[in-house]
């Protein structure tokens, strides 16, 4: 399992970030949008910002998130 850190994403006058579990960066991007709709998904794709730690016991899914504020 892999930690993503994703920042650039949640945006609201300023970034947010979201940190995700998971097997891949595909398995990553669907649990995005799943949590955070379609709305986000270009952010994710083209201004996100990935940190990525390899092999963390944690079950795949969103762990944490914060949306960006004014």
């Amino acid at each position: 399992m892999k930690l993503f850190i994703i920042n650039n994403v949640l945006s609201d006058y300023t970034s947010g970030m979201a940190v995700i579990a998971a097997e891949s960066k595909e398995q990553c991007r669907e649990f995005f949008i799943q949590e955070f709709s379609d709305y986000h998904a270009e952010e994710f794709d083209k201004h996100g910002e990935f940190t990525v730690i390899e092999d963390v016991k944690h079950p795949a899914g969103v762990v944490d998130y914060v949306y960006g504020g004014g």
